[in-house]
């Protein structure tokens, strides 16, 4: 009962949500070539900043930059190259974000140098845009400090913001995986951010070398240049920089960030309000375990909602709802009751249970939850605060 309950939930889900992705790309259906066919043109992209050079489709097979085939691409990757005296190339598509939650970043990434003296920084990036007044991400790819010619490695660092617009510092990362990163090597990188609360949730890198996956969360949360600011990003932008540096790209992919938020007030019971929280603060992503704990439950019994509305129940009635009129006095009503399910806790603690699908379909899919504590004392029960779960990378 419980799993086609489950499967059935998905799948209405799936229904209601449209947006999964941002932008996802793999570059397959552009125009390419071994010497490189201008991307300027092809799926919304442009030369941002007058001087600056293209970026090209390539194609692995027979490509003039001698970039080996990604065990993970097709037939074409995209690349730039800048020039001497530090003449960059630069790239940039729109694209529509949320204005709130967590956006996940992931690219495939190959680094190298295409000079025959000591190599400048910096390698290359992937930023948000505008950087002078949005909320804005920036990875920033590095030579080690102190690098020669020809340099065998490089860094996989972040542009973090201050609090002060405008003002921004580069931070390594407190991880070695992150550092020391052979070139020529395709690698797999990306981030979490939290676009609401302003800040990397983590970081990601796939060395190519070794095929070890390597997931790095600050332990000081570590600030998006400008956070807070209202304006929205419009676009994002890979740029090649230094002189005569080789950034390329490719399996770009920019989705929905899994999440686990909290919203609205409970009521109390004899142990308190009982409250909904993230178990073990495992966030709900793709093919993984998520649990949802509901706390303070005197009998150990409780009841848990959900629902795909905290705004509207039953078809039309507006939430919150006061459910002082049903004999609970300062309870609410927060989220559409469309499926309950019985819980038997431990400890004054019980847990919901998903098994989120491996199924990139899911990604977007939120969906909203309310726990009812059955509680010894009159009135016989109290209600949670709200939760919203967000399938995502």
């Amino acid at each position: 009962m419980r799993s086609s309950f489950l499967v059935s939930f998905c799948i209405l889900g799936f229904a209601a949500n449209a947006a999964a992705q941002f932008y996802s790309s793999d570059f397959e259906p552009l125009n390419s070539s071994a010497a490189g066919t201008i991307l300027t043109g092809q799926d919304g992209y442009y030369v941002p900043v007058a001087g600056s050079l293209d970026w090209n489709v390539v194609t692995y097979a027979g490509n003039s930059l001698g970039v080996p085939q990604n065990a993970n691409g097709g037939a074409n990757f995209i690349a730039g190259v800048s020039q001497l005296t530090n003449i960059f190339a630069r790239t940039q598509r729109p694209i529509t974000l949320p204005t709130s939650g967590r956006i996940y970043i992931q690219y495939d990434v190959l680094c190298n140098y295409r000079g025959t003296g000591t190599p400048t920084n910096n390698i290359g990036s992937f930023s948000f845009q505008p950087s002078t007044n949005a909320t804005y991400v920036n990875l920033l790819a590095a030579w080690p400090t102190g690098a020669t010619f020809p340099p065998p490695t490089w860094d996989a660092n972040v542009v973090a913001g201050t609090g002060t617009i405008g003002t921004t510092t580069t931070t390594v990362l407190g991880d070695p995986a992150f550092q020391n990163l052979p070139v020529n090597v395709w690698h797999t990188w990306g981030c979490t951010i939290d676009m609401t609360a302003g800040v990397h949730v983590d970081f990601r890198i796939t060395n190519g070398a070794t095929n070890v996956t390597t997931v790095f969360v600050p332990s000081t949360p570590i600030l998006l240049p400008v956070a807070g600011s209202p304006i929205l990003p419009t676009d994002f932008r890979f740029f090649a920089g230094g002189s005569e540096n080789l950034f390329a790209i490719d399996n770009v992919k920019i989705a929905w960030g899994a999440s686990f938020e909290t919203f609205g007030t409970g009521c109390a019971g004899s142990m308190g309000v009982p409250a909904l929280q993230a178990a073990g603060g495992v966030m709900p992503r793709l093919g993984a375990a998520f649990g949802v704990e509901l706390t303070n439950l005197p009998n150990n019994l409780g009841i848990f909602t959900t629902g795909f509305s905290n705004t509207v129940a039953f078809g039309s009635v507006a939430l919150p709802f006061s459910l002082a009129g049903s004999g609970f006095p300062g309870c609410t009503l927060l989220v559409d009751p469309l499926v309950g399910q019985f819980l038997v806790g431990v400890n004054n603690v019980a847990t919901w249970s998903l098994a989120v699908p491996a199924n990139a379909s899911f990604v977007g899919l939120a969906f909203y939850h309310q726990g009812v504590s059955l509680d010894p004392a009159s009135p016989g029960a109290a209600f949670s605060n709200g939760g919203r779960t967000l399938v995502g990378y």
